[in-house]
């Protein structure tokens, strides 16, 4: 049997705390690919943390058995920090009280990490350079709790061939975001886990987990390098849509997505067919609100609408007449309505809804689509 649990020491926070990870290791039997999957790195996202426990004990039988053929590392909840980041009984889990920002964004670039090892040695294999990675995350910054968590997970991730980072996000569909590299790749991914809804892009912006699995690999594209970290985002619906029901599914589906790229020595299930809208996140309307009150909508998560239609109405709710207080809100694209804000006061400029569409849009806001 070759499943370990380690359970590594993070930063005190405070003098009598303590903060740790819980990292499973699988090691199989052949030579299969490395594989690394985490939940809850925004610490108030928790379907994918019910999932990966569904997971880790199919994996324990099949282990058992000795059908792990590659290699597999699950962080079963990646942000701690964040987890104890609560407010009368809510937890604010997204951005660092330390005031370094988002959890999923501004993580390193080590792109010059791997052109440096190539560079020193054109003949270098896929093997040396992903040590060459490993070996520069201990330069990394660590001086603070989230630096040295950062440096953590990467140390756990970087030499993976394929990546899943598991998020949700408000209300929404199952939806991934990918690569343009990897659209084959991704589309495989999505019939297994049943993601209606497929986002592409080259850069996201806001340097995410993800990215920082791809952009060492994208900067050997001109070398002789053949090879691609497959990193991708995975949202599980909304945040309350967490249940036994659904986390055993999606484990079910990540265990045959498993098997079919000969992980794990099992027979996949064949996904049930579902239609997948494979969009450019450029193309993704964040519909943002006109006004300041209360949310209705008018369209149901999963609707297809057109362009220009009226998918809600913000209403004022300072006006006398509620039924003259009401401001329409419109879609941009025509396409899928994929998620939308579950909290129904809302103000002016806040993100409300999101549809998948395929006509790329001018970002009204500007800086990067992921911060919408």
């Amino acid at each position: 049997m070759s499943h370990s649990v380690d359970r590594i020491k993070l930063k005190s926070p405070a003098p009598g705390t303590e903060r740790f990870l819980t990292v499973h290791r699988f090691k199989g039997k052949g030579s299969g690919p490395k594989v690394y999957l985490q939940a809850a790195l925004h610490a108030d996202e928790w379907p994918g943390l019910l999932t990966l426990q569904h997971l880790i004990g199919e994996l324990i039988a099949l282990d058992k058995e000795d059908k792990i053929i590659g290699e597999i590392v699950i962080v079963p909840y990646a942000n701690p920090m964040g987890m104890d980041q609560k407010i009368n009984g809510v937890v604010l889990g997204r951005q660092s009280f330390s005031a370094e920002g988002n959890f999923n964004r501004n993580w390193p670039d080590l792109s010059d990490v791997a052109l440096n090892a190539y560079e020193n040695d054109n003949n270098i294999s896929v093997a040396d350079i992903k040590q060459a990675l490993l070996a520069s995350i201990d330069l990394l910054p660590a001086h603070s709790p989230l630096s040295q968590l950062k440096a953590t997970l990467l140390s756990l991730s970087i030499d993976a061939d394929i990546v899943l980072d598991v998020h949700c996000d408000s209300q929404a569909l199952v939806h991934l975001y990918s690569n343009y590299r990897h659209q084959e790749e991704v589309a495989t991914l999505a019939r297994f886990v049943q993601s209606p809804i497929v986002l592409l892009e080259d850069e996201p912006g806001g340097s995410p987990f993800d990215a920082a699995h791809i952009r060492p690999w994208i900067a050997l594209e001109h070398t002789s390098i053949n090879h691609n970290c497959f990193a991708v985002t995975l949202e599980l619906r909304g945040s309350a849509d967490v249940s036994d029901e659904l986390a055993i599914a999606d484990a079910n589906g990540l265990l045959d997505y498993l098997a079919n790229e000969k992980i794990i020595d099992a027979l996949a299930q064949e996904p049930a067919q579902i239609s997948i809208q494979i969009s450019p996140l450029a193309a993704v309307d964040s519909i943002s609100a006109p006004a300041s009150g209360i949310v209705c909508f008018n369209v149901a998560l999963g609707d297809v609408v057109e362009k220009g239609q009226k998918v809600a109405e913000i209403v004022n709710l300072e006006v006398a007449d509620p039924a003259q207080g009401r401001t329409a809100v419109y879609s941009r694209t025509g396409g899928i309505l994929f998620a939308t804000q579950i909290n129904k006061l809302v103000s002016e400029g806040e993100n409300i809804a999101k549809i998948a569409g395929n006509e790329e849009l001018i970002n009204e806001r500007g800086g990067s689509l992921l911060t919408l």
